[in-house]
């Protein structure tokens, strides 16, 4: 039986002009590979390459990395903004409304919830730190694979139905989050502090999974953190007709 092909998004190094580095880490395509997927890291390319890669893919993963411009979210930069590519947000964005227009599922982590959110209308934070400054900590410096802090998970959505739980212990290593909702989501977990830590589409019949946490730091570790990459391939097995365009 074939195995369903997932684009995974990649992070775009610049520093070294003209050359521009790709590079992504090796847990989120050894994750696909345990899951049952065929992983296909994606490197930022122009529009026309992008229809064809949505004309052959059967599912996505949008992937962690640095901050997204402001202005895509109508807003202007504040002290605490990071670094970020605006040629990869604006292709990402291309991408993840081309794939939603097309039902390809897809899987957001840290960077690919929030991009997820903006493609789709909604707003970030730009840094948690001065938007809160009684929120917790959430960009620690420690290891990919060390649990750090809680998040409370709405008992109605697929979420719970991975997990089995309503608190369920993750990683964090971001400084920015969702702010606004886009109208096409609704949030299904929150870390104590009220930061978003996950959401899926309003459409039930809809695989659009983000998640602030980053699970393929985790899943090596802690077996039941695959269970995401998991659903997305088995997402894929009901739309793979219908992804070919």
């Amino acid at each position: 039986m074939k195995k369903p092909l997932i684009g995974i998004t990649s992070s775009v190094d610049r520093s070294r002009q003209p050359v521009a580095y790709f590079s992504l880490k090796e847990s989120y395509v050894k994750a696909i590979e345990m899951a049952g997927g065929t992983p296909l890291i994606l490197a930022v390319t122009s529009s026309a390459v992008l229809k064809a890669l949505t004309s052959i893919l059967d599912g996505l993963i949008f992937s962690g990395g640095g901050d997204i411009a402001p202005w895509l979210f109508d807003q202007e930069p504040i002290l605490g903004l990071g670094s970020f590519d605006t040629l990869r947000d604006e292709w990402e964005i291309e991408l993840c409304n081309q794939a939603w227009k097309a039902r390809i599922p897809m899987l957001g982590i840290c960077r690919g919830c929030q991009l997820m959110n903006v493609a789709r209308g909604g707003s970030l934070l730009q840094d948690i730190e001065r938007s809160n400054p009684a929120a917790l900590l959430h960009n620690p410096q420690i290891a990919y694979d060390e649990l750090f802090h809680h998040i409370a998970i709405e008992k109605e959505s697929v979420l719970f139905e991975l997990f089995k739980t309503e608190r369920l212990l993750v990683n964090s290593f971001h400084h920015q989050a969702v702010d606004k909702t886009a109208s096409d989501f609704r949030i299904t977990a929150r870390s104590s502090d009220g930061i978003i830590e996950a959401l899926e589409p309003i459409d039930p019949e809809r695989f659009a999974l983000a998640l602030q946490f980053h699970p393929e730091g985790l899943f090596l570790r802690y077996g039941a953190f695959l269970a995401p990459f998991s659903a997305l391939i088995e997402a894929t097995k009901g739309s793979l007709s219908a992804t070919r365009r």
